[in-house]
């Protein structure tokens, strides 16, 4: 029998409210973008474990932000050059981008409640 690998690496077991900011966390990201995560990074700075998967959260939230950004990019200099076919594709992307991030919070949110690591596909490290 194999232990579960639990969300400890600063050497503690998470209790409820520590698992609660986490999960709000991951889980808010996908209504609020990077704001929970990074409100939480500060409020609950204390405690590194929280600290630790409020900075994975942020840090996935703003490399899907800039992501939005470039998107959007594309999407002005496909108007400006008259493509409108592609404006589909465009439209397509945004809601990849939102579905994407959706999904991995929420997968993140549901390891935390199941006391396990979390991870994110890619992510630019900002905070740490």
């Amino acid at each position: 029998m194999t232990t579960p690998d639990h969300g400890a690496p600063y050497g503690h077991e998470p209790d409820a409210d520590e698992q609660t900011m986490a999960m709000i966390c991951h889980f808010g990201m996908v209504l609020f973008g990077w704001l929970p995560a990074l409100i939480i990074y500060f409020v609950k700075g204390d405690n590194e474990w929280v600290k630790g998967e409020a900075s994975k959260a942020f840090n996935f939230a703003i490399t899907i932000q800039i992501a939005y950004i470039a998107v959007f990019i594309l999407g002005i200099f496909f108007a400006v050059l008259d493509l409108g076919i592609l404006g589909c594709f465009i439209t397509l992307l945004y809601i990849g981008l939102w579905i994407a991030q959706a999904i991995f919070a929420v997968l993140n949110g549901m390891k935390i409640n199941q006391n396990e690591t979390t991870k994110y596909p890619f992510e630019i490290p900002i905070l740490k």
